[in-house]
């Protein structure tokens, strides 16, 4: 735009004040700035333009030449205003109500800057209600938002300044106001104000590739993924996403298609974070998602990406790369000297190379049929010019079914005969079931007489309470660390084992990993009958005796009306189950000792949860992180139904830290999290993130959240090892220092956010912090370090206490 064409475009400042000192140092900056033609008129003022030294004069003299080029004959009005009310009066008798755009967002009009009226807002909070500066901020872009709607307004960091008491407690950069202090001299306010109006002139008004907010058309990319993900998943699929500059349009298109569809979308620490957040909710709820970073970072998922594929978890990874044929882009992962995508391969993880917008319809339609043959997240490596593709593409319907297990060989008589008539003691160990299925294999444990167990990695898949009432067939944990006493005394009865015949162990959809039992492969192979049910035949363990390769819950409704197990059969397997439970606890557990022992802390936080499930109707959903306090969390709590483990796969400590948000801010569910002083302090904390999104971004603290910082001062289950297996002295590098920080209390959004150090067990304080609805609990409990309990190693077996 030439500036003889731009003389007669309306320039407007609002000036919302109670002050007149405020009031005239803002007007007598703008007039500095009026030189020839180009004048400021409207609001009264003392007509004395401030002093200013010379920094001051030489911002003063380069904004006078600049708008002398640009604007030399505008006409700008001043408005001033005492409060937000009186803001929307003066608005309306200058502007007149429009009634918004005409255009929908994302429509593909694009609309720039200066087709709306380009107006500057200097606002003094002092004449704004609210107790904190945040307040008072929120209290201004929300008025400022509703009458950019009214009156067709266009809004950004360059056209609004909010002056307040500064905050020093933290920083948070909005990109809709910019936020500043009061200025302890006059003439700092006037060059903020001289700056402010040139850079919205400069930035906005006269830039003519600066469109409007929310007329830019999407990113091809994020609608083509939003509408497959949305026909898959309705309003289940999530978005989670760490910024980038190359993936940032991609990144705000997906998160506006998301939040206007209902669907969560969820920031993290660190791109890790995003994907311990994608597993948890697959985990835990099949959620597929959408997951998006910057170029360069395709090294940072760690292995919570081979959990991810190790899940069949579906979704989409995108990753911002660079444009081929560049010589050593910068972040680049994909040039003459490397190809990220022979990791991916490596990692037999399916990934794709969006180079082409003319070949990105067929490139998603092989993306689209990736993701449906069940084996883990897409990984989309887009280019530039893919990025910023905007046209409509028309993916072709792709006719790649669904991946299904098919029937190998049907030996549900084989195992009907097994149940029914040999007098051997089953137990049956379950991988992630949805609630059909839980129901189903309720049912027929409780039928045929089968205990039941969950495992290390996937903790709650089956557990101690069913809707309130108490599974006698549940026993506790199977798992190479930390299995549940009742566990290992069914299994070993007197410690020793059962003969082959004499005993069956299920593992439904399970691959059945070396984490899954206490037992070595070659005593599975040798001394241990094994009944593997797994959808997907090459899960099928070497070890396996009778592979049963089908859908569980059709397996299970087809030898439901086959078991009729004879009665003295029967109660010789529940006698077991009965007499399992027996087993004595480990008297440490009544010991009080300062620190607290594992020991006493879990089995007093057990008996809580026993109270407030059976008498208050309480469910929760767990998380535990790698490490000692995981382990125990695990092995002597009850639990309502399905948690997320730092165990599963790679076992990653900071895993189920990390993941934590993603349930918290998206189920109605109550969250406890038992993370030790290792695993947080080897990834990044999440409070500051899950902050933002509660303060800032929306987000609402749903169900009651409590997290046990878990601090022994080490790491444990190393030291241990040493310690009690090899009988060596540890060392130090199995100490860890954790300053543990004083109470505080804070309200963020909808909830309350406490942290509490926790010497003494206070079973009082700690019911009602984990009832207290939308509310953030933060626990550091100090636990002394112990080799002999939750039998973290075989040694353990054999220790006095528990025998």
């Amino acid at each position: 735009m030439k500036a003889d064409e731009d003389v007669n475009h309306r320039l407007l400042v609002f000036v919302v004040t109670g002050r007149e000192d405020f009031r005239n140092t803002v007007r007598g900056a703008l007039d500095v700035l009026a030189a020839g033609k180009r004048s400021f008129t409207g609001m009264p003022w003392n007509g004395n333009r401030p002093e200013l030294p010379e920094g001051g004069r030489i911002l003063a003299e380069r904004a006078v030449a600049y708008l002398d080029e640009v604007q030399p004959a505008a006409t700008v009005e001043v408005v001033g205003a005492g409060s937000l009310g009186d803001l929307k009066a003066q608005v309306s008798q200058r502007i007149g109500s429009r009634g918004g755009a005409s255009e929908e967002p994302g429509d593909g009009t694009v609309r720039p800057w200066s087709a709306s009226t380009t107006a500057l807002f200097v606002v003094d909070a002092r004449a704004v209600a609210g107790e904190t500066a945040d307040d008072r901020l929120l209290a201004v872009t929300g008025a400022l938002a509703t009458l950019a709607r009214e009156f067709d307004l266009a809004l950004s960091s360059y056209s609004t300044v909010v002056y307040d008491e500064h905050d020093a407690a933290r920083t948070y950069a909005r990109t809709d106001v910019t936020a500043r202090g009061f200025p302890a001299e006059e003439w700092v306010l006037a060059a903020e104000v001289i700056s402010t109006f040139t850079d919205l002139v400069q930035a906005r008004h006269f830039n003519q590739q600066a469109p409007l907010p929310g007329t830019e058309p999407r990113s091809s990319l994020a609608a083509a993924l939003a509408e497959f993900l949305t026909r898959q998943a309705g309003t289940e699929w999530g978005f989670h996403f760490y910024t980038g500059s190359v993936v940032a349009k991609l990144i705000e298109d997906l998160a506006a298609i998301a939040r206007a569809g209902g669907n969560p979308v969820l920031r993290g620490p660190s791109e890790h974070s995003l994907a311990a957040g994608a597993l948890a909710r697959w985990q835990l709820a099949e959620a597929p998602f959408v997951l998006a970073a910057t170029s360069g970072m395709v090294s940072e998922l760690r292995g919570t990406l081979a959990n991810l594929r190790d899940s069949q978890a579906r979704g989409f990874i995108v990753f911002g790369e660079s444009a081929p044929g560049t010589w050593l882009p910068f972040q680049g992962t994909r040039h003459e000297s490397e190809d990220a995508r022979t990791v991916f391969a490596a990692m037999d993880v399916p990934c794709l190379y969006l180079d082409n917008p003319r070949t990105l319809a067929r490139d998603l339609a092989a993306a689209f049929r990736l993701y449906r043959q069940r084996r883990g997240p897409v990984v989309l490596l887009a280019s530039p010019q893919v990025l910023r593709h905007t046209e409509p593409v028309r993916v072709p319907a792709t006719t790649t079914a669904d991946a299904a297990p098919r029937v190998r060989e049907d030996q549900v008589d084989v195992v009907a005969r097994m149940i029914n008539s040999e007098a051997s003691t089953l137990l049956w160990q379950c991988g992630r079931l949805d609630e059909d299925e839980r129901a189903l294999v309720y049912r027929l444990a409780r039928a045929a007489g089968a205990a039941l167990v969950d495992s290390l990695s996937r903790p709650g898949t089956v557990s101690q309470y069913d809707d309130g009432a108490r599974v006698e067939e549940y026993l506790g944990t199977m798992s190479l660390y930390g299995y549940s006493p009742a566990v290992w005394e069914f299994l070993c009865p007197g410690g020793q084992a059962r003969e082959y015949d004499r005993q069956a162990l299920f593992f439904l959809k399970s691959r059945i990993p070396d984490l899954a039992t206490p037992f070595s492969e070659k005593a599975l192979h040798d001394q241990v009958r094994v009944v593997q049910l797994t959808d997907t035949p090459a899960h099928v363990a070497p070890f396996t005796d009778i592979p049963l390769v089908e859908d569980l819950a059709s397996f299970l409704r087809r030898l439901a009306p086959r078991i009729g197990v004879e009665d003295w059969i029967l109660r010789y397997r529940r006698e077991e189950i009965a007499r399992a439970r027996r087993r004595p606890a480990d008297p440490l557990s009544a010991v009080p000792s300062l620190p607290m022992t594992h020991q006493y802390f879990f089995a007093r936080l057990g008996e809580l949860l026993d109270d407030l499930i059976v008498g208050h109707g309480y469910t929760y959903t767990g998380f535990y992180d790698v490490g000692r306090g995981g382990i125990a969390a695990i092995r002597n709590l009850p639990r309502t139904g399905p948690g997320f483990s730092g165990w599963y796969g790679r076992a990653l400590m900071g895993d189920a830290l990390q993941a934590l948000p993603a349930i918290a801010l998206t189920s109605e569910r109550n969250v406890l999290g038992f993370i030790g002083d290792g695993a947080a302090r080897l990834v990044p904390t999440i409070l500051p993130s899950l902050e933002q999104q509660i303060r800032y971004e929306g987000a609402r603290l749903r169900g009651n959240t409590t997290i046990f910082y878990l601090l022994n001062g080490g790491f444990s289950v190393i030291r241990t090892y040493r310690e009690l297996q090899q009988a060596a002295n540890a060392d130090a590098q199995m100490s860890l220092l954790t300053p543990v920080e004083p109470a505080w209390r804070e309200n963020w959004g909808n909830g309350v956010v406490r942290h509490e150090r926790l010497p003494v067990f206070d079973a009082a304080a700690l019911t009602e912090a984990l009832t207290t609805p939308a509310a953030l609990n933060l626990f550091s409990v100090y636990l002394a370090h112990d080799n002999e309990g939750d039998n973290i190693v075989p040694a353990a077996r054999a220790h006095w206490r528990t025998r």
